[in-house]
């Protein structure tokens, strides 16, 4: 019988009020003895209810009627204990205070312990009955599932499978390389054994799945399993990565497959949230390029902070109205889009007329080298003007801070993409000053881009090869969308005034190799997928570089991102508009003389290894 919330409240109420009328009775025989003694039966006759009443008006008191008592928890309990502790006192004061006959003080210790008793067994049975129905229902199909990690991702996932049926997992055991938790048992389920064990463990248990539940864990961890996955034939999937799941709750849809970018030799970045969260709760931040890859990510994390207002800006509809519809069902924070091109100064001075944004992080930009070749017009008036344009309308409406998303291929640039992005910087770091904390944060290649590598032969890989690759030595610095959005938050957040950030990008990766794996892990055998070359495309370099002969690397209060110190020839803003009118004027024979001139390649000892 399903009853309504007020009919369950009166139903406990009932429930109170027999139970306490238990208690007191059982109190005076176990202290007094049966029958109870006639001047102490007169006492009950005359106190019962009133007694049961005063105890009823505190329990509503400390909220034991405004509780959906199925999800009981310590928390809970400690409130019984606060509200029967209360109620005993005060009845205890009544007592004598009415001036009755004196009744032993034991009575009403033995009366609290039994209502104690017996009021937080009615509560608490909701619950334990609930958590018994969790164990021995395996659904008819459910796939029996292993999960790695007996730590707190493990035990919620667990917990979520066995809580609901219609999922079909049936949770059979836990992998846990801390050899004090062998053998011991989570919500019923064993810790079968360590990652070491988990092949042997896989067949003799007959798994179906392996489900990696360690947010923090190792890619070199990931890797292993992968690997033992493909060996025995069973499907691999894993929770997101730490920097993933900023809230802490883990839940089955959060559940995905093994992704290249989980087992790419980087191991998950730290940072430090509180300081994140200083400098963005409560802050109208604004996003551009907001549709993007590096944008919406962007947005996604900004949002966990609490900004007091998140404006999405982007020249792309399509791509703006879904990272707002993202956004919007999160409801984590206000959101407003804008339409606008940053090439618009009319439109961003609207912009930032109407939201007084306090922080602008800057990632609108054209981004892929072949094409940008054949548009370098298009291209420096989109990376270069667009950030010329808004940087000086931030100065003029005194935001606070300016982040610049920048590239490696901005280091002794070879290609128009390379040039835009350099000058870029340029723009940024020439207005600094007293006004505007400008901040420029340089990475490399993000996995899984749009557009990117990873997506190309992953497309590639699924219709059977080939697989283009450019050149056999071609390398990348790589790095998750997710990990370099973070690294660029807390550079933000400690930055100053001019500031040049590099993030620490790893050791360079073989495209080669990238694609091996890609191939490993669609499930397919290297050989089966052919890989073909087919020539460097216009302004491509063999390997990229991250830093100019010009600049030295410092630390910074974070391992993972280097300061940089550049003692080259600074930029003027009077160049740069100068610059920016024979752009305009399309006279580019000038205008990439000129671009040269101020940011041309050192080739002869410019390479500088960093990771």
């Amino acid at each position: 019988m399903n009853f309504g919330t007020g009919a369950k409240r009166s139903l406990i109420v009932i429930f109170d009020i027999i139970a306490l009328s238990i208690s007191i009775i059982v109190a005076f025989w176990l202290r007094i003895g049966w029958p109870i003694e006639s001047q102490y039966l007169r006492f009950l006759e005359t106190y019962f209810i009133p007694f049961i009443l005063v105890k009823l008006i505190i329990f509503y008191a400390f909220g034991m009627y405004r509780r959906l008592w199925r999800y009981a928890s310590i928390h809970e309990l400690q409130v019984i204990i606060q509200a029967v502790v209360a109620s005993s006192f005060t009845v205890l004061f009544l007592s004598y205070a009415l001036g009755t006959l004196p009744i032993p003080r034991t009575v009403f210790v033995v009366d609290g312990l039994l209502t104690l008793i017996t009021v937080g067994g009615i509560r608490f049975s909701g619950r334990t009955l609930s958590e018994i129905r969790l164990y021995g229902r395996a659904p008819i199909g459910a796939r029996r599932v292993l999960i790695v990690g007996a730590g707190d991702a493990g035990e919620m996932l667990a917990k979520e499978m066995l809580k609901n049926v219609a999922l079909a997992f049936l949770p059979i055991g836990f992998i846990d390389d801390d050899p004090s938790k062998k053998k011991m048992t989570v919500h019923g389920i064993r810790v079968l054994g360590t990652c070491q064990d988990l092949k042997g463990i896989i067949q003799d248990s007959k798994a179906d799945e392996v489900i990696i539940a360690m947010p923090s864990v190792t890619r070199q961890v990931k890797k292993e399993v992968v690997n033992i996955c493909k060996q025995t034939g069973v499907r691999c999937r894993t929770l997101p990565g730490i920097y993933e799941i900023i809230d802490g709750r883990v839940n089955i849809g959060q559940i995905r497959d093994v992704q290249i970018e989980d087992i790419l030799g980087r191991d998950p970045v730290t940072v430090n949230i509180e300081e994140i969260s200083e400098f963005l709760a409560g802050s109208v931040v604004l996003v551009t390029g907001a549709g993007g890859s590096i944008g919406s990510e962007l947005c996604r994390q900004i949002s966990y902070f609490k900004p007091g207002l998140l404006v999405i800006l982007d020249i792309a509809e399509n791509s703006l109205f879904e990272i707002e519809q993202e956004l919007f069902e999160k409801k984590l924070c206000k959101v407003m889009t804008v339409i606008g091109d940053v090439k618009d100064e009319v439109r961003m001075d609207e912009a930032l007329q109407a939201y007084h944004p306090q922080v602008i992080f800057h990632a609108a930009a054209y981004k892929h080298v072949p094409m940008m070749e054949m548009n370098p017009k298009a291209a420096l008036e989109n990376n270069f003007i667009g950030t010329l344009i808004l940087g000086e309308a931030a100065v003029r409406h005194r935001v606070e801070k300016f982040v610049m998303i920048s590239t490696d291929k901005a280091v002794n640039p070879v290609n128009t993409m390379g040039k835009s992005k350099a000058l870029a910087e340029k723009v940024v770091l020439s207005l600094a000053g007293p006004k505007t904390d400008f901040i420029v944060v340089r990475f490399g290649n993000v996995l899984a881009s749009k557009g990117s590598v990873v997506p190309t032969f992953q497309r590639q890989i699924a219709a059977g090869g080939p697989v283009t690759i450019t050149h056999p030595d071609m390398k990348r610095y790589l790095m998750t969308i997710t990990e370099s959005v973070q690294l660029v938050m807390q550079a933000a957040a400690f930055g100053g005034p001019g500031d040049l950030f590099l993030l620490d990008m790893g050791d360079q990766v073989s495209i080669v190799e990238l694609a091996e794996k890609l191939i490993k892990l669609s499930g397919l055998a290297p050989e089966k997928v052919p890989i073909e070359y087919i020539g460097i495309r216009p302004g491509e370099k063999i390997e990229e570089e991250l830093v100019t002969s010009t600049e030295t690397l410092l630390s910074s209060p974070h391992p993972k991102i280097f300061k940089l110190k550049d003692s080259g020839a600074s930029v003027s803003i009077k160049q740069l508009h100068e610059l920016e009118e024979l752009i305009k004027q399309g006279q580019m024979r000038v205008v990439f003389a000129k671009i040269d001139s101020l940011v041309s390649p050192k080739r002869e000892d410019s390479k500088v290894n960093v990771g």
